[in-house]
């Protein structure tokens, strides 16, 4: 099955890789990076933690980049990105 970040059929019919290679499009809307070295960690039904850099005007001009806890929403047809303050982007 081949996943895209806005078409996810069930958490149930992929796999941990799959996230992981959609999750690299996904975060790249919200101007993030994310490293494919690291799978994701199922924290609950449907949720998932990983890992991003912000990639804001420090971190590109300066290098001051600050690797961040996300969360992947995957339950319904979309994966949502939420920050560590529960705020979804």
């Amino acid at each position: 099955m081949t996943m895209t970040p806005d078409s996810i059929q069930s958490t149930a019919s992929f796999s941990i890789t799959e996230l992981r290679d959609t999750l690299t499009v996904t975060v790249s809307k919200y101007n993030l990076s994310y490293d494919l070295t690291q799978l994701p960690i199922k924290v609950g039904p449907d949720c998932y933690m990983f890992y991003a850099t912000p990639l804001d005007p420090m971190c590109r001009k300066k290098g001051l980049c600050v690797v961040k806890p996300y969360y992947a929403l995957t339950g319904g047809d979309t994966i949502s990105i939420m920050d560590k303050n529960k705020k979804i982007l």
